[in-house]
């Protein structure tokens, strides 16, 4: 039986799966700090900035640029997940932070007024975003002209083992729609993808970086929490009957060897930062 995608439904699978992992997410985006510590060294950050935090999830990086643009300064975090911005509201009350904000909002229908921000960031947003040529073109719109946007996705899979070690194996059991398209964690990875999207939505200029750190788990059981509870892929898994989901962390835990060291694993991630400039 033949199917396809729909942006209604893939958009409302990204809020409802988001929404079931955000508690744990928590742990996995602080295990992913170096990522965005390399997006932040790439952009212009000064006191009194205007910045949006897309896909901010829990509430970072906005929470950490509150503290960089000082009192005259103030940023706003949207995410599609309603649970992730509820996190991301205590954690703001919780440090007394003043100057940022957050809201539950689509990255395709930004609700600002044109020229609102100079800085416009996402961390690991674009390649789960439904039409990112769209979060393209409002991130476009939103920013002041020489304001900065700066993105940062992970890599083609073949670059990206710290996930692939599981996705790889999942893949094989994933059946396509009838236009043969299979959703990854890649989307916009290849080289100059992201760059070429954001000359196409108005952007003057954009650059590329590529960024490899290695990612370390203490036991099989840390990795498979981390990414199994933490993002969507384990209900992903779920989906799948009881069989497949067993070969399925069988294929997994062989991929994990390769990356065995003394203390547990120890394994590679690239990412794709671009920063451009409108």
């Amino acid at each position: 039986m033949s199917w396809k995608y729909t942006d209604e439904y893939y958009t409302e699978y990204t809020r409802t799966t988001w929404n079931e992992t955000a508690i744990p997410y928590i742990k996995l985006m602080e295990r992913m700090a170096p990522f965005t510590d390399e997006l932040l060294k790439r952009v212009k950050i000064v006191n009194g900035m205007k910045i949006l935090d897309i896909g901010t999830g829990p509430g970072e990086p906005a929470m950490t640029l509150s503290g960089r643009v000082g009192y005259d300064g103030n940023v706003t975090g949207i995410d599609l997940s309603e649970k992730m911005i509820d996190l991301a509201k205590e954690a703001a009350k919780q440090n007394g932070v003043q100057n940022v904000s957050f809201l539950v909002m689509n990255a395709e229908d930004l609700k600002f007024p044109q020229g609102s921000f100079d800085l416009v960031l996402s961390r690991f947003g674009f390649q789960i975003f439904t039409n990112p040529e769209k979060a393209a073109v409002e991130a476009c719109k939103v920013l002041r002209k020489g304001g900065e946007l700066g993105v940062v996705v992970w890599s083609t899979g073949d670059k990206v083992p710290a996930l692939h070690v599981l996705v790889e194996p999942m893949m094989e059991d994933v059946t396509p729609d009838e236009t043969g398209y299979i959703p990854t964690p890649y989307e916009l990875g290849g080289p100059g993808e992201l760059v070429q999207l954001f000359l196409s939505s108005g952007f003057a200029s954009a650059t590329e970086d590529r960024i490899t750190k290695t990612l370390y788990f203490r036991d099989s059981e840390d990795y498979f929490e981390l990414y199994l509870k933490g993002t969507p892929l384990g209900h992903s898994l779920s989906e799948e009957e009881e069989s497949v989901q067993k070969e399925i962390l069988r294929k997994a835990r062989l991929n994990l060897e390769r990356w065995k060291t003394d203390d547990g694993f120890a394994i590679p991630a690239e990412v794709v930062i671009v920063i451009a400039r409108k």
